[in-house]
């Protein structure tokens, strides 16, 4: 690894992310790392706050469907994919 950025640690990072409480966690290298609202704040300048709509705490969330919001990612990946495809064929 050389540089400033380690594009594998960085990704490693993120795959370990996970919240415990209002805590962000990472295991990157044998090491802990555990994010707290003070440091998130300090480091970034932005609230560490706001509402959560995943691992099921959606019932506060009024008219959100889940389904409906499964269906439309799903639907935008396939344009883009369909998109990627038919420009590879008229570029080549």
């Amino acid at each position: 690894m050389s540089g400033n950025i380690y594009r594998d640690v960085v990704k490693v990072f993120y795959t370990n992310l996970h919240i415990d409480g209002e805590n962000l966690c990472s295991h990157v290298k044998g090491i802990d790392m555990e994010i707290t609202p003070d440091v998130w704040t300090a480091l970034t300048g932005l609230k560490y706050a706001g509402l959560r709509i995943n691992h099921g705490n959606i019932g506060v969330v009024e008219e959100f469907n889940k389904m409906q919001y499964y269906n439309f990612i799903f639907i935008i990946k396939i344009i883009k994919y369909n998109y990627l495809l038919i420009h590879n064929m008229c570029s080549n």
